[in-house]
């Protein structure tokens, strides 16, 4: 065969073999996806641990898929919702594959939600809903059920008479809002039951940790809280001496969302009687995956998917400690009563 045939028999050859390893993906370059994933504020730190989640998550797809799974952790510093649409702009404008949100106001970020969804970026929210936006899903407890369950707990341990007063963070946050409307609900059977008063903390420690103190000194006979959030128990023992007496003494019952390893101490030292903890790792973990799978898979999501709750008494406590300290939250948590 002459020279110059065998040459381009070789490279007809070459290239065939390249073209079917191309074909079938052996050299296929890998795709990156970039998700923002948006707490409500960065100096929370319940949305610390979706964070993690949300990393952990990435680094799986990126380790058994096609796809390099990136995460943007970005927020305001404290829960402001004109700060955190300025963030949303952000983003967009970095143009990001995908965006998880926990909305500080479910109207103020409809229109910069909306403007994402316009230029293709895709929008779930979790933990805090903005409903009339065109986010495809939202990830979340029910809160609204969560408030009722709130009020079941601490109907069964003050009884059906006393004087409650709650405690919220950013006034209008959906979320919150909803807790606080089951709750008022779950104790409109009681008529023996009032709520006295509904305070503030606005996302913050030591804010929440004054207005309790200066509830506890406006209504020194308190018989009951509901703390809608945790915030001011992530202040140091101590900070709240009126309020810790009158819980330790048993005359004051204490329910409160979440169940953090604070929390959960909080119970063990007997002042608080009841919590109704969010799947928080999950905030960040599924919510990356229902990403990925809208944008990849073209998966469908119902307007609202249920990420379940806990209720954690003194008769499970140690159970959920034991969560906590292994990692595992795979197991299901005994019943938080001995006769359920």
């Amino acid at each position: 065969m002459h020279k110059t045939l065998r040459i381009t028999v070789f490279l007809t050859a070459v290239v065939f073999l390249l073209g079917v390893l191309l074909a079938g993906g052996v050299f296929a370059q890998e795709q990156t996806l970039t998700f923002a994933w948006i707490p409500k504020a960065l100096d929370n730190p319940v949305f610390e641990l979706g964070r993690d989640g949300a990393f952990v998550k990435a680094q799986e797809l990126t380790e058994t898929t096609d796809y390099t799974v990136e995460i943007i952790y970005i927020g305001s510093v404290a829960s402001d919702a004109a700060e955190q649409s300025r963030v949303v702009e952000d983003v967009i404008a970095r143009g990001v594959d995908g965006i998880g949100i926990s909305c500080n106001d479910p109207d103020a970020l409809i229109d910069v939600i909306n403007k994402a969804v316009e230029a293709g970026i895709p929008v779930m929210t979790w933990d805090s809903d903005a409903p009339d936006s065109e986010r495809f899903t939202y990830l979340g407890v029910s809160n609204y059920d969560g408030g009722v369950a709130a009020a079941e707990l601490l109907v069964r341990f003050m009884g059906e008479e006393g004087d409650v007063a709650l405690l919220t963070g950013v006034p209008g946050a959906f979320n919150l809002e909803e807790r606080i409307r089951g709750f008022r609900d779950g104790v409109a059977d009681y008529p023996g039951i009032e709520i006295v008063t509904t305070v503030a903390c606005y996302d913050d420690i030591a804010t929440g940790v004054q207005v309790v103190e200066e509830t506890m000194l406006a209504y020194p006979d308190l018989d009951g809280w509901f703390f809608v959030g945790l915030w001011p128990l992530f202040a140091d023992r101590g900070s709240m001496p009126l309020w810790e007496e009158a819980a330790a003494s048993g005359d004051m019952k204490v329910v409160a969302f979440d169940t953090l390893p604070v929390q959960l101490e909080y119970m063990k030292d007997g002042l608080l009687v009841g919590l109704v903890g969010q799947k928080y790792w999950g905030w960040g973990y599924d919510t990356i995956q229902m990403l990925f799978d809208y944008i990849v898979h073209d998966a469908a999501f119902p307007d609202w998917t249920d990420s379940g709750m806990d209720i954690v008494t003194m008769y499970n406590v140690d159970a959920m400690i034991e969560a906590w300290e292994t990692s595992d939250f795979t197991k299901p948590l005994p019943p938080p009563f001995p006769e359920d």
